[in-house]
């Protein structure tokens, strides 16, 4: 584990799982930067919406939503525990394990 992040220049990502709507939800921001900050917020850029990992993280990047490569891998592991949290019903969240 690196002991800095290094912030992706595409942007970063909130992910979170729709109960009532069954579906993992995919928000993309784009990195706004503040001087003297030390992370960054963001500006809403895209929102996806899916049950599938494997189809949400190819429109992720097909749309060229990542461009570091170990960003894009980030997001795969955290999109595939937001579907196996969807089919297995349990709490998912975001950088947290899974619990099954």
């Amino acid at each position: 584990m690196p002991d800095k992040m290094d912030f992706d220049p595409a942007g970063f990502f909130v992910i979170f799982v729709d109960k009532a709507k069954k579906e993992i939800v995919v928000e993309h921001y784009l990195n706004v930067e503040k001087k003297g900050a030390k992370v960054a917020t963001g500006r809403l850029n895209a929102v996806m919406r899916g049950k599938s990992a494997e189809k949400l993280s190819s429109a992720i990047v097909e749309a060229g939503l990542v461009s570091r490569l170990d960003h894009a891998a980030y997001v795969g592991r955290e999109l595939h525990k937001a579907e196996m949290a969807l089919k297995k019903g349990v709490k998912y969240e975001q950088d947290d394990p899974l619990r099954i």
